[in-house]
């Protein structure tokens, strides 16, 4: 079944939907049915006048007919009632290119780059010869923000009133983290998914958050989702959170932010709070972007178990941002991670927080030959057999498998300074250093079990449960 007979599909059951026809006016367009694509758009016009997309779609019909002069009417048109609109800059880019004029073709596609970090055109762009990344890199970083105190010996002023409200007129474009990636930023591409082996689960929900929707918008309007969202993993020490949550920098098209605990975190009494919220305003100021915790239990935990009074407004802070009761967080993706899940507050799980959990196991058999395959890499191995390794290290993480890795190449270096010459890392030598180590998962599951067994309701183990039922699956 093809693109447009499925929306048709689609559409016979819900004709008015706008989303639909939005998006099958799209798939119009790729197929160079104009006017079905122009019938599909006015539709959309005729429910929502104002639907600038739409009225965008129209324009790129005109374009693509040869009126570039109607299509610039129309552009234009969006970009009264929405000057930041990136779409109609990059379409009016197009309609100066397609005249010569690439000057101002540039003009546009550097507004369009300006208002929207996550906006890409390959075409567009090699014709201009110009990137959007090299647009973002000369984007004016901002000034970095005031400290926070004056020191009280070298000042003269007074130290902040601790009673005044902490949230009033926050400079949020101030602000960044110390670990923030602009999209287009060659640092961020150092890892990514390839880089880590297995969790296909969690790779997927990720994508599903926030890579699809910002490719798919249409799509995903059609089906009533936005972007964004909240993802709580789980699981024992070493088997690939931490890198996971580096690889999302290099996976997404968007703006990446890594919280450290050491920004939240602050002795003067509600200072942590204002940090906390600062960090959602600068990522609402700055969306679509990931908004990344590590060690979510340091500042999720459970109320119950709380007697300071400060560390409870902090929890109470974070529930509150989370609901975006202040603004809204759509096209914001919020992704915690941690090793103690039994810690956290449960009200963190409730829907539209952390509604998401997903439990990072040890990794399997196939996950295990994929990381043996990364790690051994670019390595002098002789007869390296990834099947008989992965065999042997049933259970292992993957800061298991990567000290197997480092343990023989510090024997086998030990041995090539010895004799004066080079020695490969032999099969036989990273078997041998795999027998005589204890995966350390095991302490993890042993410290978790009490847990599982007196939260037998809560959905939160039922991947754990299955894990520990059904060991062999290693």
């Amino acid at each position: 079944m093809s693109r447009l007979t499925a929306i048709r599909e689609a559409l016979d059951q819900s004709p008015n939907n706008a989303s639909l026809l939005q998006l099958y006016g799209h798939a119009c367009l790729e197929e160079l049915q104009f006017d079905e694509a122009r019938d599909a758009f006015d539709r959309v016009l005729a429910i929502d006048p104002g639907q600038c997309d739409a009225h965008l779609g129209i324009a790129r019909v005109l374009l693509m007919q040869g009126d570039s002069s109607g299509a610039a009417v129309r552009a234009e048109r969006v970009l009264q009632s929405d000057p930041s609109n990136a779409p109609a800059h990059l379409l009016i880019s197009r309609v100066f290119l397609s005249e010569g004029d690439r000057v101002r073709a540039l003009e546009h596609f550097e507004k369009a780059v300006r208002s929207d970090a996550a906006v890409s055109d390959v075409s567009l762009e090699q014709e201009l010869g110009r990137s959007a990344g090299e647009v973002r890199k000369n984007i004016a970083a901002p000034n970095p923000p005031e400290p926070a105190f004056s020191d009280p010996f070298t000042s003269s002023e007074f130290p902040p009133d601790p009673f005044e409200d902490p949230f009033v007129d926050d400079p949020a474009e101030d602000w960044r983290p110390e670990t923030f990636f602009a999209p287009g930023d060659p640092e961020r591409n150092r890892v990514n998914f390839e880089a880590v082996g297995g969790m296909e689960e969690l790779k997927e929900e990720i994508r599903l958050k926030i890579v699809y929707p910002l490719q798919h918008p249409e799509l995903y309007k059609a089906y009533g989702r936005k972007a964004g969202g909240g993802i709580l993993i789980f699981g024992p020490p070493g088997c690939g959170k931490t890198l996971m949550l580096r690889a999302v920098a290099g996976e997404v098209g968007c703006n990446y932010f890594a919280i450290g605990l050491h920004e939240i975190f602050d002795p003067y009494f509600g200072s942590s709070e204002r940090n906390l919220h600062q960090v959602f305003e600068t990522a609402r100021a700055n969306s679509p972007c990931v908004l990344v915790f590590d060690e979510l239990d340091s500042l999720a935990v459970d109320r119950r178990h709380l007697r300071e009074s400060q560390m409870r407004n902090l929890v109470n802070q974070f529930l509150f941002e989370l609901d975006g009761l202040r603004s809204d967080n759509s096209r914001i993706l919020v992704i915690g991670a941690t090793n103690a899940p039994w810690q956290l507050d449960p009200a963190f799980r409730r829907p539209g927080r952390f509604d998401q959990t997903i439990f990072v196991p040890p990794p399997d058999f196939p996950a295990r030959a994929q990381i043996i395959e990364l790690l051994a890499k670019d390595k002098p191995i002789s007869q390296l057999n990834v099947d008989d390794l992965a065999k042997a290290t049933k259970g292992f993480t993957g800061a298991d498998l990567k000290w197997v890795f480092d343990r023989g190449a510090e024997l086998a270096l030990s041995e090539a300074v010895h004799t004066g010459r080079p020695v490969p890392i032999s099969m036989e030598l990273l078997l041998q250093v795999a027998n005589q180590h204890r995966p350390s998962s095991g302490e993890w599951f042993e410290g978790l079990r009490p847990h599982v067994q007196e939260a037998t309701q809560d959905s939160l183990y039922t991947d754990v449960r299955k894990f520990l039922s059904a060991p062999t699956s290693l």
